[in-house]
């Protein structure tokens, strides 16, 4: 990646009295750079692929490791022996030897199929595992290997293709930046060090997951606006690929939207003609692909995770509403439903939904649920379509069901000290992102010789400040039931998408330092890091070392 000049200018990281911060770097360092970078990057491969193919779950009979990535393998599965998103059958399967369903999940839902019968789906969005179905579909067309036959075989080169190899463009991407910023040995092996061993996308490569394609994507994205922005550079290659990539991102993490308003705002700064002709169409192939496999999946455009309430009231009782509706005559029921034009056969039942005061009506025969519940006055019953997906016989997410974290904290407090310098901090765990806020202060610091719309360098630390605060924002002030700091994970993985934009300002900061105390802090900020990514490299959906060390403590209990 070429740079442009070290000459003072208002999209260079210049000092107020125009000096650069980036002195040129003799021949000699940048040779010896560029060598430790390659080998940094190899030996990272290799680490990574030495994970990939030891993957196995606790048990040692299967390559799957939670509930979670499960979740995804099944959907991958079922497209590729039965042509469909419903999972029933792939759920069922049990290991010869040890009786187990290896393939079970928690996360699931549940409604009814094109079939008219009630199906299990895999609760996550079905464009990623579509896209890796169709790599499947070739790996087993060339080798003849299934998921279902050799499982540890056709697991671990799916993982090396999907995880690895895009996470060794990515690295490759950005240390091929770093080499070119010409920020002496230090700091770019220093920054190299974070970027292949300190962050979360490393411990996440031998699983399954959407936080790694969309961390990706968005860096990728990144990588263009900064081509365009920073260096000058306005081809309509990037608009377009920063387009493409900014909606694949959010495709895998719904508030990386906030990132693709962002990326747009700022690039209608740069060049609104080629922000509106390239960039813009450029969303559209994500958006269609998301929607037309959800469609493909549920027979509707809302992902599954939209589906997690009473739907639309489309009735009323006229019969008096007992205190309990478990007590509710079911005959009176039929008969009340029939005028509603909603048949309801003598098998049907009643049961309590996880919903405080809903109760559902199941019909067996006709595959029909309906949501009933007390109006406010007490005086009348509503009928509601069932739209709570997750709420289904043996649902792990009911309060009596769940577990640890997953009962979510009722204290909103805790939940946000914890989420960024607790037990699943943000701070606590990476502490190396503080020169992230430091960079950012740095950028502002800047006294650039042309208007505030046209310093770039400062509009872009903007847009990633205010992504960012959107986006941990959005996930600090969720009700109870979705307070569960990301389930049984390493870190607080909602975030995990934000680090290659949180790295680029953690650059601008280490440009700054230079004196050996701040360079020893840096590297103790760094260890912190490292330690807390691999500490769970084994299994990536294991709680963090911090609530480790407090539950054993007992300074905590879930």
């Amino acid at each position: 990646m070429t740079m442009t000049s070290d000459k003072a200018s208002p999209n260079n990281l210049a000092s107020p009295n125009k000096r650069s911060l980036r002195p040129p770097a003799p021949q000699s360092d940048s040779a010896t750079t560029r060598w430790l970078l390659i080998m940094i990057l190899a030996l990272v491969g290799a680490m990574q692929l030495s994970r990939i193919v030891q993957v196995q779950s606790s048990t040692g009979d299967s390559p799957l490791l939670s509930a979670n990535d499960r979740s995804r393998w099944c959907t991958i599965a079922a497209l590729a022996v039965n042509g469909s998103y419903e999972i029933d059958d792939i759920l069922e399967i049990r290991d010869p030897q040890t009786r187990r369903r290896n393939w079970y999940t928690i996360d699931l839902v549940q409604h009814r199929g094109a079939d008219g019968r009630q199906h299990f789906y895999s609760s996550k969005p079905p464009l990623l595992p579509t896209l890796y179905s169709g790599i499947y579909w070739g790996l087993r067309s060339l080798t003849g290997a299934t998921l279902m036959g050799e499982p540890f075989v056709v697991v671990r080169t799916m993982l090396a293709l999907v995880n690895l190899l895009p996470l060794m463009l990515f690295w490759w991407l950005w240390l091929r930046w770093l080499e070119n910023e010409q920020l002496g040995v230090w700091t770019t092996l220093t920054l190299a060090c974070f970027l292949v061993f300190g962050t979360y996308l490393t411990t996440f490569v031998n699983t399954l997951n959407n936080h790694l394609p969309a961390a990706i994507a968005v860096g990728i994205s990144l990588w263009c606006l900064h081509k365009i922005a920073i260096q000058g550079e306005r081809r309509w290659l990037w608009f377009c690929l920063c387009g493409l990539t900014t909606s694949f991102g959010a495709a895998n993490e719904l508030p990386a939207l906030s990132w693709v308003a962002a990326a747009g705002a700022m690039l209608l700064f740069v060049d609104w003609r080629k922000t509106l002709l390239g960039y813009a169409p450029a969303l559209l192939p994500v958006a269609i692909a998301f929607f037309a496999t959800n469609f493909a999946a549920h027979g509707e455009l809302v992902p599954a995770y939209g589906h997690r309430s009473l739907g639309p009231r489309i009735g009323t009782l006229a019969i008096e509403a007992s205190p309990n509706l478990l007590e509710l005559e079911l005959s009176q029921v039929r008969q009340e439903l029939s005028t509603l034009e909603l048949p309801c056969s003598s098998s049907a039942v009643l049961r309590k939904a996880r919903r405080p005061e809903v109760f559902e009506l199941w019909d067996p025969l006709t595959q029909v649920r309906l949501g009933l519940k007390r109006d406010e006055a007490g005086s009348a019953i509503g009928v509601y379509e069932w739209d709570d997906w997750y709420d289904y016989p043996g649902s792990y997410w009911t309060n009596d069901r769940k577990q640890g974290v997953d009962r979510g904290e009722p204290n909103q407090a805790k939940y946000v000290f914890h989420s960024l310098l607790g037990h699943h901090g943000i701070f606590s765990l990476t502490p190396f992102w503080l020169l992230a806020v430091g960079g950012f202060l740095a950028i502002c610091r800047i006294r650039p010789e042309v208007g505030f719309f046209k310093n770039y360098q400062l509009l872009l630390a903007g847009a990633i400040v205010a992504t960012s605060l959107v986006s941990i924002g959005f996930y600090l002030t969720r009700p109870l039931e979705d307070r569960n700091y990301g389930g049984v994970s390493s870190g607080f993985r909602w975030a995990f998408w934000l680090i290659p934009l949180w790295f680029w300002l953690a650059v601008a900061q280490l440009r700054t330092i230079s004196t050996p105390s701040k360079r020893m802090l840096v590297i103790g900020l760094l260890a912190i890091s490292v330690f807390s990514a691999s500490f769970a490299w084994r299994n990536p959906w294991t709680s963090p070392w911090i609530m480790q060390l407090g539950q054993y403590c007992g300074w905590w209990s879930y």
